[in-house]
C-alpha cells in the first residue's frame, strides 16, 4: 500500500508558497545603533510613540533581562516550525538581533540554546526576539544571551516551512522591518525604525536622562490651573 506522502489523493493542506529569502537593508553606522543603545528603553519608547512600543507579553525569558539592541534580521514562520531560522542565522552580522515571528504560537518552540549559541559564535548575534516560544532557558541564562519571547516550551516543532526572510514580520503588536533598530531591557522593547533612528538618537542625547523634572512639573501646575478655571 503506497505510503500516505505518495498516495496521489492526499487530502491534506500542503502549502505551495515558496521560500523567501531578502538580503538584509544597508545596516546603520554602528555609531548610531551604539547611540540608542546607551539609552534606556523608556526614553526610547517615548520617543517612538505607541506604534513602535512592544506589548508587555514579550518580556526577558530568562532569569535576568540582559539589555539588547541591534538592527532586525526578521523571518517569518509557521506556527512552531524552524525551518526559517535556519536560513535566517545565516543572514546575521555582529551585533543583529534575530526577530522571528511565529504568530504568537507557544505551545511548541521555535528553537533552543544550541541554535543561540551557533548564531552568537559563528555570526555574532546579539539576541533574540520571538513573537512565540523558546526552550533551554536555563542554559541561555548561563551563556548571557538576551532572549525575549511570549513564553516557554519543552517541545521542538517541525522543520516544514516554508518561511520568509528579512520581510516586515509582527512582534508584541509591532511591524518590525528588516534593518529597523530593536532595543529590550527588563522595561520591554521598543522599536526605531531604520529610516528615523539617527533622529530618535540625536532628540534624545540632546535631553539628558531625568532632565527638567521640576520644569516638567510647573507645566502640569498649568495644566491643572487650565482645568480649574474652566470649572470656575
Amino acid at each position: 500500500m503506497p505510503s500516505p506522502a505518495t498516495r496521489p489523493d492526499r487530502r491534506w493542506k500542503d502549502p505551495i508558497l515558496p521560500l523567501v529569502l531578502n538580503p538584509t537593508p544597508e545596516r546603520l553606522s554602528a555609531p548610531v545603533v551604539a547611540a540608542l543603545a546607551g539609552i534606556d528603553v523608556q526614553r526610547i519608547a517615548d520617543a517612538v510613540g505607541r506604534m513602535y512600543t512592544c506589548q508587555p507579553q514579550l518580556h526577558s525569558l530568562t532569569a535576568t533581562a540582559r539589555p539588547l539592541c541591534g538592527t532586525a534580521v526578521t523571518a517569518k514562520c509557521p506556527p512552531g516550525d524552524n525551518l526559517g531560522l535556519m536560513a535566517a542565522i545565516r543572514q546575521l552580522q555582529q551585533g543583529d538581533v534575530l526577530v522571528i515571528d511565529g504568530q504568537g504560537f507557544t505551545s511548541w518552540c521555535m528553537g533552543g540554546a544550541e541554535l543561540l549559541k551557533f548564531a552568537r559564535d559563528e555570526y555574532g548575534m546579539a539576541g533574540l526576539v520571538v513573537n512565540g516560544a523558546w526552550r533551554d532557558v536555563q542554559e541561555i541564562e548561563e551563556a548571557r544571551i538576551p532572549v525575549y519571547g511570549l513564553g516557554v516550551s519543552p517541545y521542538s516543532g517541525p522543520k516544514l516551512g516554508p518561511a520568509e526572510i528579512n520581510v516586515p514580520v509582527a512582534c508584541g503588536g509591532v511591524i518590525v522591518h528588516p534593518g529597523d533598530v530593536v532595543c529590550a531591557s527588563i522595561e520591554g522593547i521598543a522599536v526605531v525604525p531604520r529610516a528615523h533612528a539617527q533622529r530618535v538618537a540625536d532628540h534624545l542625547a540632546a535631553q539628558p536622562a531625568g532632565h527638567g523634572i521640576s520644569a516638567f512639573m510647573d507645566d502640569m501646575d498649568g495644566l491643572v490651573a487650565q482645568w480649574l478655571d474652566r470649572g470656575a
